[in-house]
């Protein structure tokens, strides 16, 4: 077969023959741009203005890139460079700008993937319904709107499949180049290299004849790894967020292969269970039935274009089994790669259908003469057509524009696993920057300590950083409980005020414990000096508890109303029972317009552990829409057996 490189094209097909796209055809440009643009707004209208998630990456890079850290293993120094260049715009706060860095990157794939799908043949039509359809998949949609490292490398993954289809990647640098930035962010680059190089092969076996072009390519893909000696010289001032990450040859090679990270592969450390038949269903519930139908009609094509087909299903096959055999708990975000070549190759049978039908309208057309020009009638049955295929993406994607955060209190947002990953409309989502700041903006002593899981402690660190709010405070990060005792037996011996973030067992047995807005104060046994709250009273509860005081009020908040109610119980004599607390707000009408039921103290302090003669302060946060007047509500204290729901008593803050 001649070569036809840089050859111009003989006429529109699939046939690989002709090559007739080998570059970007005239006008590509422009389409590939409007589609950018569109999804980059349609990102920017969902973009999460701040943080956004305390237990997942997503917080860690938001602190990370803009400090120009060191992230969690492979390192991501591309990312993390990127990060930081975005973290110095002049808008937002640094977690704001690093969602920015997902969003441009998020709507720059979309437009590389519809030059992308050109090169397999498909119309422009096509190609750009295929890319929209990809840009509001849930999965791709979620990435887009959070700090995460999925749609850069989903950038790379539709900029090599189009470097590579336009078939001169052995005579120029630029595939090598581009290849080697990629894995310089996401060792998932190295999924589509079998599918790269038997392509490159089979297009120019020459190649390995002539030493100079293999210097070249070798230079360019190793150039950019050289991004990753960024970990040892940082590594000079710092560690990791977990502090994991150690400055040493073996330290630096276990971070950037990800060693630990192989357990999922070869084992099931999280015990994650997922049926046989969870690849087929997730690609479905992306791409849709149509999607998965056309992406069937692409594949017949392949004895047109073998090589170009042969690339994609390798490209396909090897990231969807890795996807399926990776066992962690957000394993979703992996088949990304996997959904956009499926509607790479669909792009291929829609184009297929449209021609097939332009074809017979022709055919009918001269036997019963229509009307009018035949362009027009064509026209019009591609655009039908177009809408059915588009119907349910866009049902979705409106579907998911009218969706609104649900408001949650510090005691929700702190629960793991409360905070959906996958939430691709992260519009007006403060409940975590709110309960960073309703942490840290309360009276708490200085240089107190807080002891917390890895993600909480995240979380303070990003509102010091980013906010500065009280930076005098310490955190120590320990995600093993028996760790977090060990921390708070060493806080209280150095004579540090002590907080933690959630309940652990032993904790109640061992120390007196008091709220103190979302955290929990821990002081040694019967040593609890709490300060007196702004509303003294004395109500009896049964003979044990009295309530001999409490405090009410509004505290800021962005895009929400927040409420916190105090309340300080006394204790009189032992509590032989659980006993838990039903902090209710009541409007002018004595409904009730929220509620919490609660084991005292964020659930770590239950009645029968009280101390006689000490003072326990609870506290409860509630979160309500913004345009709620806080005067209008009232608060209501039910004290009840938890054994039966029995009332002890109640008493209305009025």
């Amino acid at each position: 077969m001649p070569d036809t490189r840089g050859a111009a094209p003989k006429k529109p097909g699939f046939s690989e023959e002709t090559r007739f796209l080998s570059a970007v055809a005239p006008g590509d440009g422009w389409w590939a741009l409007a589609l950018g643009v569109a999804v980059l707004i349609l990102y920017a209208v969902t973009l999460a203005p701040t943080v956004a998630t305390v237990f997942d990456d997503s917080l860690e890079f938001q602190i990370v890139l803009p400090a120009l850290g060191i992230a969690h293993p492979t390192g991501y120094p591309l990312y993390t460079l990127l990060g930081w260049l975005f973290s110095l715009l002049p808008v937002g706060d640094d977690a704001f700008r690093v969602n920015l860095l997902s969003t441009v990157a998020g709507a720059a794939a979309l437009s590389v993937m519809f030059l992308a799908a050109r090169q397999l043949g498909s119309s422009r039509l096509a190609a750009a319904a295929m890319s929209v359809t990809f840009a509001v998949s849930s999965i791709w949609w979620s990435q887009a709107t959070i700090a995460e490292v999925y749609t850069l490398h989903g950038l790379f993954v539709a900029l090599i499949l189009l470097l590579t289809l336009l078939g001169n990647g052995t005579r120029s640098p630029w595939l090598a180049l581009v290849f080697g930035l990629s894995l310089a962010h996401h060792r998932m680059t190295l999924l589509l290299a079998p599918g790269v190089l038997v392509y490159l092969l089979w297009n120019d076996p020459g190649v390995l004849r002539r030493p100079r072009d293999l210097g070249m390519l070798a230079g360019a893909f190793l150039l950019p790894l050289l991004l990753y000696a960024w970990l040892p010289l940082r590594g000079l001032t710092t560690s990791s967020l977990d502090g994991t990450y150690i400055n040493t040859v073996q330290g630096f090679l276990r971070h950037v292969l990800a060693s630990d990270y192989g357990s999922f592969l070869s084992s099931n450390p999280l015990a994650v269970e997922r049926p046989a038949g969870y690849p087929l269903n997730l690609l479905t519930s992306q791409v849709g039935l149509l999607g998965l139908l056309l992406g069937l009609a692409g594949w017949l094509r392949f004895p047109q274009q073998p090589r170009r087909l042969t690339l994609l299903a390798l490209v396909f096959a090897v990231n969807m089994i890795f996807a399926a055999a990776y066992k962690t708990a957000d394993v979703d975000v992996f088949y990304i790669p996997a959904i956009m070549v499926w509607l790479l190759v669909a792009s291929v049978g829609l184009t297929i259908l449209l021609d097939s039908l332009g074809a017979m309208l022709a055919s009918t057309g001269r036997q019963m003469r229509f009307p009018g020009p035949y362009k027009a009638w064509l026209a019009g049955l591609s655009l039908i057509v177009l809408a059915v295929v588009l119907a349910r993406p866009a049902q979705e994607a409106l579907a998911t524009m009218q969706t609104s955060t649900r408001l949650q209190a510090c005691n929700e947002v702190l629960a793991v696993g409360e905070t959906p990953a996958l939430t691709p409309n992260r519009r007006g989502d403060w409940n975590v920057f709110n309960c960073g700041q309703a942490i840290l903006d309360q009276p708490l002593p200085e240089n107190a300590v807080i002891i917390g899981l890895l993600g909480e402690t995240s979380l303070v660190r990003f509102m010091q950083q980013a906010h500065d709010l009280r930076p005098d405070i310490t955190t120590v990060t320990a995600d093993d409980q028996t760790a977090r005792l060990q921390a708070v037996a060493e806080a209280l011996a150095g004579g540090k005020a002590t907080y933690v973030t959630r309940e652990m067992p032993g904790l109640a047995e061992t120390y007196s414990l008091t709220a103190q807005g979302p955290l929990i104060r821990v002081w040694p046994a019967g040593e609890a000096m709490p300060d007196p709250l702004a509303h003294a009273v004395d109500v009896p509860f049964g003979d044990q508890v009295r309530l001999v005081g409490y405090d009410y009020g509004p505290l800021a908040a962005h895009d929400a109303a927040l409420l916190r109610l105090q309340l300080a119980w006394q204790v009189d004599a032992p509590v032989g029972e659980e006993l838990k607390v039903s902090a209710r707000l009541l409007d002018a009408s004595g409904e009730i317009v929220a509620s919490q039921d609660a084991v005292p103290v964020h659930w770590a302090y239950p009645t029968t552990a009280w101390r006689p003669g000490e003072t326990v302060i609870d506290a409860y946060d509630f979160v309500l829409p913004a345009d709620i007047d806080p005067s209008t509500l009232t608060p209501l204290v039910i004290l009840y057996r938890s054994a039966n729901g029995e009332e002890v008593g109640r008493f209305s803050l009025q």
